[in-house]
């Protein structure tokens, strides 16, 4: 089955650590695109205005071209780059990471502040519920009550997420599976009810699974 896909926050974290008395807050958000990114960094640098520093980096595509950083402040490359580092090799798109920082008077030096950004970032990816966005067909199928519990098993096998289950005079499953999987799964549903489900495919897009 396929792997593929990319990686993003469920709903927006928060962490916070203190690295030589200055106090680092990570906020984690999911983001829709570039706009969206750009308002919710003016939100949270709001929140936290008497801040010393609000430094951000986030990829607001789902092809990773589309990335910015900032360092608001520190010395050039010693924040928002090290953090758009650490997104990037967690393959985490779609995901806006600003790291708050109330300076606690002890001078961290340059690779001292990469360290201590980059790591708020993967502490607080390490903490956060992160799920698995992958293109997958919806499927819709209708099948007997008899056979249900044998499709819901190979369901899981498939790793589906079930959007809706409907009850009547046969049971409707409403799911999504990875698009590479599609075919192959449709193949097996037909054997296991021999042909009597119906299937049809509602729609192709992103879907979030559990990781």
């Amino acid at each position: 089955m396929s792997v593929g896909g990319y990686v993003s926050v469920k709903e927006s974290f928060c962490d916070e650590q203190i690295i030589n008395k200055s106090r680092f807050i990570t906020t984690l958000v999911p983001i829709s695109d570039y706009d969206d990114a750009m308002a919710k960094i003016k939100e949270i640098s709001s929140r936290y205005s008497d801040a010393t520093h609000n430094c951000y980096a986030f990829i607001s595509n789902d092809i990773a071209t589309e990335q910015r950083f900032s360092d608001d402040g520190e010395p050039q490359g010693t924040a928002g780059m090290p953090m758009l580092e650490v997104l990037k090799k967690r393959n985490c798109l779609m995901t806006l990471a600003v790291v708050t920082r109330y300076f606690g008077g002890i001078k961290l030096g340059a690779n001292g502040l990469a360290g201590a950004y980059s790591s708020s970032v993967v502490k607080a990816l390490d903490k956060a519920q992160l799920v698995l966005n992958k293109r997958a067909d919806q499927l819709r199928v209708r099948c007997e009550y008899g056979i249900f519990k044998k499709l819901s098993n190979l369901l899981e096998k498939y790793r589906c997420l079930i959007v809706d289950t409907q009850y009547c005079d046969g049971v409707t499953v409403i799911f999504a599976v990875d698009e590479t999987d599609s075919t192959r799964l449709q193949a097996e549903i037909i054997d296991l009810t021999q042909g009597k489900a119906t299937i049809a495919v509602d729609t192709n897009g992103y879907y979030q699974f559990e990781i």
